[in-house]
Formats: structure tokens, C-alpha cells, sequence
């Protein structure tokens, strides 16, 4: 499924973002139990067919009242599916939420995908739904997520000492956000 988004938010140099769909449940399901894809999310346990079914319906209808936005990450050189971000735990009285984002198969790590597909999300939050903060939680081990952030513009802005339980260790989540002005020093 191809939407065109012409001069929006939501095409970047080498993404484009679109709401997940039902059709998605392949791509999805292809990468998405591998340890390499949770491993970096903490989701321990794999998901069924049918759970993932559940969350694609239950993101259409949390996108529907306002309370979320999930989309699917597509490359734009040949259209595949790269993985999923989301602006969540929206706060539209402080102007405030969080977001994530998982490109899924490691194949496609390290080639700007991730970056690109960010800075569509925070273009997004800023210019269409007038946020003002965005924030996200990073585990202390994922070297590769914080460098992008960085690169990005998020700031740390604390810690939750200790906080996840992952291959026999701890692990401080560290916590980063990312105001609209800072994001368009950077990003007209």
C-alpha cells in the first residue's frame, strides 16, 4: 500500500512514514520475533500472529481517538517495509509525548533509515500536532539508539537507575527529550 504525502512531515531523504495496516502483518511478523529486533525493546517473549494482528487493530483505533499515531517505516528506493515508530502517552494539555522507534531487520541498520525515519516523526509532533516536548526512554546498552538521538538533538535528562533486567544484568534506562525550538534550530 503506497499514500503519497507530498511536501509533509511524513517523507524524509530516504523514508517515508504511513499508518500501519493489516497488510503490514508479514513484514511485520518476519523480523519482529528475531532476538536481534527484541533484544534492543526488552520484549522478552515472542509474539503470536494473532497478538501482532491485535496490536495492528488496536493502533488503528488508538489513532483514531487521538491518543496515538503508529506508522509503518518504508524505504523510499524500493518501497520495504523497514520496521515501526509511534508518538504515544500524549499529554495535549502540557503539549508533551513520547515516542519510540524499531527498524527491524538488522540488515538495515546503519544506513540512515532510523535517523531519517526520526526526524519525520519529530517533524510530525512539532509542525502537525503542535508539541511542544518530546521525550523517550534509551537502555544504557544500546549504543547505536543513543548516538542517534544525539545526533538528532534529544538531550538526557535523567535516569531510572537500575530499571531493566535483560541477559542476567541491570540496566539504567536513561531518559531523553527534545524541545520544538531545539529540534528547529536544526530542522527547518
Amino acid at each position: 500500500m503506497q499514500i503519497e504525502y507530498k511536501g509533509s512531515s511524513f517523507i524524509g531523504e530516504k523514508v517515508t512514514l504511513r499508518p500501519v495496516d493489516h497488510g503490514d502483518i508479514d513484514a511485520i511478523m518476519e523480523w519482529w520475533n528475531t532476538y536481534e529486533t527484541r533484544r534492543f525493546l526488552l520484549y522478552y517473549i515472542p509474539h503470536s500472529r494473532s497478538q501482532e494482528e491485535e496490536w495492528i487493530k488496536n493502533t488503528i483505533a488508538r489513532a483514531n481517538e487521538k491518543q496515538e499515531f503508529t506508522f509503518a517505516i518504508i524505504n523510499n528506493a524500493d518501497n520495504e517495509f523497514l520496521g515501526t515508530c509511534d508518538i504515544r502517552a500524549i499529554e495535549w494539555m502540557y503539549r508533551s509525548a513520547s515516542i519510540g522507534i524499531a527498524i527491524h531487520n538488522p540488515a538495515n541498520h546503519g544506513k540512515g533509515f532510523g535517523t531519517d525515519a526520526l526526524v519525520s516523526l519529530l517533524k510530525f509532533a512539532f509542525r502537525t500536532l503542535n508539541l511542544h516536548r518530546v521525550q523517550l526512554g534509551v537502555f544504557e546498552f544500546n549504543d547505536r539508539a543513543k548516538h542517534i538521538y544525539k545526533k538528532v538533538g534529544f538531550t538526557e535528562t535523567g535516569r531510572r537507575r537500575k530499571y531493566a533486567y535483560f541477559e542476567g544484568n541491570y540496566y539504567d534506562e536513561i531518559m531523553m527529550d527534545i524541545l520544538s525550538d531545539e529540534f528547529f534550530e536544526r530542522y527547518s
